[in-house]
């Protein structure tokens, strides 16, 4: 190439590093910052696939206090779907997260748990006992 002949060489960030100390510093620093760089990517695009999932939401209004099944499909060799259940529960509605999310409570000593709405469906039947209707 008669251009590198004539001007040389362009000088690289990574050619200037004298000592191998120095180098893995660089690359540690470079590698970190490629990793927030991802990290904020991924945020974005969480909230972006989020936005859109939302808008799909079917509209069902849950209060605090009513008893949903949570649909958790439980998948078993040799066994076909249609005979296998699909939902459990009766859970309790702790709190309402706005726009499309709720946290379940199975009895007052399971941990509470977060749940998309499209995966609930209301109660109709008999609840558990174990939550005094004075306490809501």
């Amino acid at each position: 190439m008669p251009l590198d002949v004539l001007m040389g060489l362009p000088l690289e960030e990574s050619s200037l590093c004298n000592s191998p100390h120095e180098y893995s510093l660089n690359l540690q620093n470079n590698m970190s910052l490629s990793y927030n760089v991802a990290r904020q990517k991924l945020r974005v695009w969480a909230e972006r696939r989020k936005k859109y999932y939302d808008l799909r939401v079917k509209p069902q209004q849950f209060q605090v206090g009513d008893w949903v099944y949570y649909h958790y499909p439980r998948r078993f060799k040799y066994r076909s779907l249609k005979w296998q259940k699909a939902y459990t529960g009766p859970y309790f509605v702790v709190k309402l997260i706005q726009p499309s999310n709720c946290w379940l409570q199975k009895s007052p000593k399971a941990k509470a748990f977060a749940a998309h709405v499209d995966k609930l469906q209301k109660c109709y039947g008999e609840t558990p006992s174990w939550l005094v209707p004075s306490n809501l």
